[in-house]
């Protein structure tokens, strides 16, 4: 079930997100006594995080993952953690729970991926999952382009998958279809006529394999799509 949600601006959608946002947050605790936000990177979000960073939330109960991330980032200031700490886990929000991947202590780096899916496993299902939508229809790190994106798409897929993905410089970490599929409240980001052709494409009948953001616009749970020139 998708709903679309159209804004006069930026700023606008920006400020209603960070409401929904905190009130889909704020019921989640008064449920289950806590909540699991995810949240990726990119330049789309970046109001959005600061608006979010300011709403009255019990932030102690929060955790935050990423959707993807980096890996063997050589500029560890570009990381999807950075921005995050940069932007959203901070003042209040800073006593939310961040789970950055690379961060992890491990004793040998191939423990790595092993060590995410652990700690992955105390805080899913996610509770709120926040999406941008690539020019190509990827979501996360779930490229049409990726070597295992057929694995990352499937039914028994791990939680989390280290993919190689031609067109970009490191590989990425990134949470799989099942998990962004089961969470309970989605809402994907776009600006601009050319996102909204994006969109209107993948909203059309075809393979998920050949546009990945079908696993979210495709699901029975609530999805939002918010929208802005």
């Amino acid at each position: 079930m998708t709903e679309t949600r159209v804004y006069p601006d930026r700023g606008s959608m920006a400020a209603g997100l960070a409401e929904q946002v905190a009130s889909e947050l704020t019921n989640a605790i008064k449920k289950r006594g806590r909540a699991t936000l995810a949240v990726p990177g990119g330049e789309t979000p970046r109001a959005f995080y600061q608006q979010l960073s300011e709403m009255d939330i019990e932030w102690a109960c929060v955790t935050v993952i990423l959707t993807d991330e980096h890996y063997a980032l050589k500029v560890p200031d570009k990381s999807n953690a950075a921005m995050i700490r940069e932007l959203l886990v901070k003042g209040a929000a800073a006593e939310a729970r961040f789970l950055s991947y690379l961060d992890i202590e491990v004793a040998d780096e191939s423990e790595r991926l092993t060590a995410i899916l652990a700690e992955l496993e105390e805080v899913l299902p996610i509770d709120v999952c926040i999406l941008g939508v690539g020019v190509d229809s990827h979501i996360a790190s779930l490229y049409a382009t990726a070597d295992k994106i057929e694995e990352a798409l499937g039914l028994w897929a791990p939680n989390i998958m280290l993919m190689d993905v031609p067109q970009l410089p490191e590989q990425r970490l990134t949470l799989t279809a099942p998990v962004l599929e089961r969470a309970r409240k989605a809402h994907i980001l776009l600006y601009g006529d050319a996102k909204k052709q994006v969109l209107r494409e993948a909203q059309k009948l075809g393979p998920v394999e050949e546009a990945p953001v079908r696993v979210i616009l495709n699901r029975a749970r609530a999805t939002t799509v918010h929208y802005a020139d």
